[in-house]
């Protein structure tokens, strides 16, 4: 007997939610479970658990919390090579296997879409992103140089990031020496000629060649010391900032590329290599010889499909789903409320690479009913995957012989962020 899988997203889709649904099925927990747990430590360490929840109807649903250590973005070139070590370890066999691999592929051409087609920025004005704030301790009052054998305490000077980059920062304490680049917020900036203060004659010389911290783009560079990181602050050598200067960017000073080779400078101020030491492809760029650079960029959603698309297809495997007759319920809801219109962290939704699996696999979609992002990349891809026959949501019985609810993480008032799965038994 075939078994006929049915998705109803009207509350959206992720992918924790289809497999937490899964359960819900008889998918059995703990080796669900289990399967998603190796996934994850094909990356790193994770822990898995499913939560059992009683609706207010007595209905019962499932919510996963997967809880993983910070880990640098995972490039699409290798998320394949892990997907397979992923699904040999969990025992993903055959057409399921091929289902997983299919959902990843979805979601990586989607990634380079998406990235590829944003909005290049206005010709005229563009927007930069504060990452953090610069902490001194001038007030009114900054140098035009960072003094670097000033002997200040070892708090004094410190870069405070947002918590949400804080997991930009790994390596970076491989490093002697950062350049720090700042918006420098109380400089003025309809000056062209300017003296610099350390000629004495009164001769002027244009803006851009000087350092005067006075321009119509108000960037400065920083050159600074790595004392030490404690997590999302690095705390440096003297800075030549006020307190508070947002932080725009972070880039380790890389002595063979940026510093000097001869004894110019003294050995505690001439920067280290860093994680790069001895690195051939290293002295490829300080040789300057052309080459080229491992393509396919990062997948944004590496964490999420790994993890969720091993434990639904080890799900659907379990349950024996006949991958070919799968059905959706129309329209999929991908929130935003009526107009589509909120964000997805600081983007809109849907979500640049739900949007392009959208386009792309003719999958028919309203926004709302939330004012928040309901359909994930991640959710869509496995959607797609599945090449589910649409039906429209009005026109579908609702006998079914199992019911799955898999829960989200977020609460919204009155309506439960919720997927429901059925399978529906066909002779």
């Amino acid at each position: 007997m075939n078994k006929t899988l049915r998705i109803d997203p009207s509350m959206g889709m992720a992918g924790d939610m289809f497999a937490a649904a899964l359960i819900g099925l008889g998918a059995p927990e703990a080796e669900l479970i289990a399967a998603v747990q190796t996934a994850g430590e094909t990356l790193g360490d994770v822990a898995v658990q499913a939560e059992r929840v009683v609706l207010s109807d007595g209905t019962p649903a499932r919510r996963l919390y997967v809880i993983e250590q910070a880990r640098p973005p995972l490039r699409i070139d290798d998320a394949r090579r892990y997907l397979d070590q992923a699904l040999a370890c969990a025992g993903v066999r055959g057409a399921y296997a091929d289902f997983a691999r299919h959902a990843l592929d979805v979601l990586c051409r989607a990634e380079a879409v998406a990235h590829s087609a944003m909005p290049a920025p206005s010709t005229d004005h563009v927007s930069l992103t504060v990452i953090g704030h610069a902490r001194t301790p001038y007030r009114n009052s900054a140098p035009y140089q960072p003094q670097q054998g000033l002997h200040a305490a070892e708090d004094a000077f410190y870069i405070e990031l947002d918590p949400a980059y804080a997991a930009g920062v790994s390596g970076l304490e491989t490093f002697t020496h950062i350049f720090v680049l700042a918006y420098l917020d109380r400089s003025h900036r309809d000056a062209l000629q300017v003296r610099p203060p350390w000629r004495q004659d009164g001769a002027q010389y244009g803006l851009f060649a000087t350092r005067s911290p006075d321009r119509p783009s108000p960037i400065g560079l920083t050159r600074a010391r790595v004392r030490r990181i404690a997590e999302n602050r690095i705390y440096t050598g003297p800075l030549d900032l006020f307190d508070g200067t947002p932080i725009l960017d972070i880039k380790p000073f890389i002595r063979s590329l940026d510093g000097l080779d001869g004894g110019e400078a003294a050995p505690e101020h001439a920067g280290n290599d860093g994680w790069l030491e001895g690195s051939d492809h290293l002295a490829l760029h300080r040789r300057g010889i052309p080459h080229e650079h491992p393509g396919g960029g990062v997948l944004h959603e590496a964490q999420d499909i790994l993890l969720d698309v091993t434990g639904a297809a080890w799900g659907l495997q379990a349950l024996q789903i006949a991958l070919e007759s799968v059905q959706c319920l129309t329209p999929v809801r991908v929130g935003g409320g009526r107009t589509g219109l909120t964000s997805h962290g600081r983007l809109p939704v849907p979500a640049p690479a739900t949007a392009a699996i959208l386009e792309q696999h003719a999958i028919p979609y309203q926004p709302g009913p939330i004012e928040a992002e309901l359909l994930t990349p991640t959710g869509a891809a496995i959607l797609a995957a599945l090449s589910p026959v649409f039906i429209e949501r009005e026109q579908a019985t609702v006998s079914f012989s199992r019911a799955g609810l898999g829960l989200g993480h977020r609460v919204f008032s009155g309506q439960l962020n919720v997927l429901r799965l059925y399978i529906v038994d066909e002779a």
